[in-house]
């Protein structure tokens, strides 16, 4: 096939392209998300392929710099490819090439990828390396076409009894965007779980996005939890969540997901997206078990009580575009590591 890259600037083209997979919305590649890196200063390119007259993959681009004036480029959640070249890795290895070749141009040494398919052996000319995973590929995922009966009957009983009471204490909820509260809670929650949080200049601009809701949960007239969804496609995803530890027997974050789920059916989402969870498998008894020092051990716990689908997606890899350039980057990464102890 003859293959040609196009510099895409047309919201509706894009998204409808992307909005084909129903089990896949990925909004990290939408339209709307790019806007987002581009206003908090991301140099951002949204690249379609197209074989003949007919568009067969999508991939949004983020360039960032390394020393020398190289550059790396990484796709969250992408390239994704049509569904009719999902199953044909030597189809799909001809796009990965095809983009390759166009990042050479650009300067890049390395290409992080979060693709849609497995990446299979068959693939040629191309040297893949597992990777840190960047977004999470392991998640949980409600079906939205069950009414919230079912959804509610299938949850665990504790997760069930949780919901329930966080209805009866006197919790209000408003779904309004406010940066400053979610910047406060999120940095009591990010100190009291011992992770890193992105600048708040990104939190500013993803509050910004049409893509994008919250929720605020206040007692007493305080702001005491809150969460931020993007809906995209025919996907509802729950992308950040903060709370107070003091009021944590109120049970808010509960009542979050909640109203999530709700406002997510009512306007007509097939799918919500949990974001992100620790590996899982089951054991003997048929519970699920995952490794407690993983850093979503946490939310993985809040999380499968939902019982939503277990999803497993291939993770984050490297394409090496410069071979030569990436061995130099990577042992000036090893000296600096060296120095820093």
């Amino acid at each position: 096939m003859t293959l040609e890259i196009r510099k895409n600037t047309n919201k509706e083209e894009w998204d409808d392209f992307l909005s084909q997979f129903s089990d896949f919305n990925p909004f990290p590649q939408s339209f709307a998300w790019g806007d987002v890196l581009i206003t908090e200063g991301k140099e951002v390119e949204k690249l379609a392929i197209f074989d003949g007259g007919e568009q067969i993959a999508a991939v949004l681009v983020v360039y960032e710099k390394l020393p020398f004036g190289w550059k790396y480029a990484f796709s969250p959640k992408g390239p994704v490819v049509s569904i009719k070249y999902k199953e044909s890795s030597i189809k799909y290895g001809e796009i990965l090439n095809k983009l390759s070749e166009y990042l050479k141009n650009k300067k890049c040494i390395f290409w992080r990828i979060e693709p849609n398919v497995n990446l299979q052996s068959e693939i040629k000319n191309l040297k893949l390396a597992k990777v840190k995973d960047i977004n999470p590929s392991n998640t949980l995922l409600l079906d939205l076409n069950k009414s919230y009966e079912e959804l509610l009957s299938a949850m665990h009983s504790k997760t069930r009894y949780n919901i329930s009471l966080s209805k009866k204490k006197d919790l209000h909820v408003e779904e309004r965007k406010d940066l400053g509260i979610f910047w406060e809670l999120m940095q009591k929650t990010g100190e009291r779980d011992a992770f890193r949080l992105h600048r708040k200049k990104h939190y500013e601009e993803v509050l910004k996005s049409d893509l994008t809701s919250q929720i605020i949960v206040y007692f007493e007239n305080k702001p005491i939890a809150t969460g931020v969804f993007a809906g995209f496609g025919q996907t509802f995803t729950y992308l950040y969540g903060a709370s107070n530890y003091e009021y944590r027997q109120l049970m808010a974050p509960y009542l979050i997901q909640d109203f999530g789920i709700n406002k997510a059916k009512k306007e007509g989402f097939k799918k919500y997206d949990f974001f992100g969870i620790a590996p899982i498998k089951k054991d003997e008894s048929g519970e699920w078990v995952y490794d407690n020092s993983h850093q979503y051990a946490g939310v993985t716990r809040f999380k499968l009580g939902f019982a939503g689908e277990y999803k497993i997606l291939p993770g984050t890899f490297e394409i090496i575009i410069n071979h030569k350039v990436y061995k130099v980057i990577k042992f000036i990464k090893f000296l600096r590591s060296l120095l820093k102890k």
